[in-house]
């Protein structure tokens, strides 16, 4: 080599490591950017009371968010933004109306109760976050999986740490360290990233015979029983591992598996109704538990009220001095515990169908990229088969910010991904 050369090839290096540093620092800002905005677009704080200061930003991100989605919705063709536009305008639109002409209740009271369905918006804002910052699919996979062992981590911690004078009886005081006669000491962890680290795992396991993750996926189930003890979400994330485990198998095997999923059920429903069967004449008797009494006011309402049943009837905020419980002259009527049918009560027919399109769409832009054959993006699939699992008793818009939000990061990594490879056409 020359004299001449060896200064061009210095300053090569030079640039090369200019740009190495620079690529370096900027996906070391995607990634702890991801970290705060990605548990704020999963509502992991939406009610987590015992933190005021996320709790209060987690209620007012769908409006500080707004710029984002106006950026996604016009600057960016997209899909499903037909879907989620007439969504948006029936259940923030519509809905509130519809609650000022069946209840007496005013504008602002009437409008308050869209504070739970605004997370909505974050298929828009999410995605426009996504497209701003383009972030790279490993760097999101690796927060969201970060973030998943995170979650069980601390509430690993929290278990082991906490004092016992720390947890409450009561919701209003703690959504998070929790005592009750009947479970005893649990924690309320937020689990949008755990159950997605658990599906994740599933996935590898039994699709991709990875014995490790089998064991750490029994590791975060024995957590769930252990601490958390929340008998729908542990059932409902059972029962999709269960369907994630038929999947990879055939045969002999997939009639074991099925055979033992019978078995496994039944032993659930033995474990944990058992010690209410004592109580069934009780229940069909004068003294009905909060669903039962809720879904009879319910039934009751929308079986006298015909364009209540298709267009809905709205709701009351809790906090306001006329709510649902002085209207409908029942102290025990709650929407979100009877899961579809409080759907129903609230947005007809028709905003309920609008809502199931919302997750039945999530699985549709899923069932698009099962061809890549990745665990991460399959479990994002998971999460929204979960999700429907469990609004069998939990309300789908409790935290529709989640669907809303797995929708934007599977339509913004099927734009990032390279397109799959075309099958030849049969002849």
């Amino acid at each position: 080599m020359s004299v001449l050369a060896q200064p061009r090839r210095g300053r090569v290096l030079i640039t090369q490591a200019v740009a190495n540093e620079r690529a370096s620092v900027r996906e070391r800002s995607t990634i702890l950017l991801l970290l705060i905005v990605l548990p704020m677009f999963g509502q992991t704080f939406h009610y987590l009371i015992d933190v005021p200061p996320l709790y209060f930003l987690s209620k007012g991100w769908p409006l500080l968010t707004a710029p984002l989605a106006l950026y996604a919705l016009f600057r960016e063709r997209m899909p499903w933004r037909t879907l989620y536009g007439f969504l948006l305008a029936y259940v923030l639109g519509l809905t509130p109306l519809l609650a000022m002409i069946y209840f007496p209740v005013g504008f602002a009271d009437a409008f308050a109760t869209t504070a739970k369905t605004l997370p909505f918006l974050y298929y828009f804002s999410a995605l426009g976050f996504f497209l701003m910052t383009r972030p790279d699919p490993r760097e999101i996979r690796r927060v969201v999986i970060g973030l998943g062992i995170a979650t069980f981590v601390i509430m690993l911690l929290l278990w082991l740490s906490m004092p016992a004078e720390l947890y409450r009886s009561d919701p209003q005081e703690s959504k998070l360290l929790l005592y009750e006669v009947e479970r005893g000491y649990r924690i309320f962890m937020p689990m949008f990233f755990g159950l997605l680290f658990v599906f994740y795992l599933a996935r590898r396991a039994f699709l991709g015979r990875e014995f490790w993750a089998f064991a750490a996926m029994i590791l975060c189930f024995l957590l769930l029983l252990w601490i958390f003890k929340q008998r729908t979400v542990i059932g409902s994330a059972a029962l999709v591992v269960g369907l994630i485990a038929l999947r990879a198998t055939s045969g002999w095997l997939r009639t074991a598996l099925i055979l033992a999923g019978v078995v496994a059920g039944l032993a659930a429903i033995a474990l944990i109704f058992g010690p209410y069967l004592a109580r069934v004449e009780a229940m069909f008797g004068a003294s009905l538990d909060i669903r039962q009494v809720s879904v009879s006011t319910a039934l009751d309402f929308i079986s006298n009220n015909y364009l209540a049943l298709i267009f809905g009837a709205g709701s009351v905020t809790r906090i306001s001095v006329t709510n649902l419980h002085t209207i409908l002259g029942n102290a025990q009527f709650f929407l979100a515990d009877i899961g579809w049918l409080g759907v129903i009560f609230e947005y007809g027919v028709v905003g309920a169908g609008l809502i199931l399109a919302a997750y039945l769409a999530a699985l549709r832009q899923s069932a698009r990229m099962e061809g890549y054959g990745d665990p991460f993006l399959g479990a994002l699939g998971d999460y929204v088969i979960y999700m429907l699992i469990s609004s069998l008793v939990y309300s789908v818009v409790f935290t529709p910010g989640e669907v809303a939000t797995i929708l934007a990061l599977l339509v913004f990594l099927h734009r990032s991904l390279p397109p799959l490879p075309q099958r030849p056409a049969a002849h």
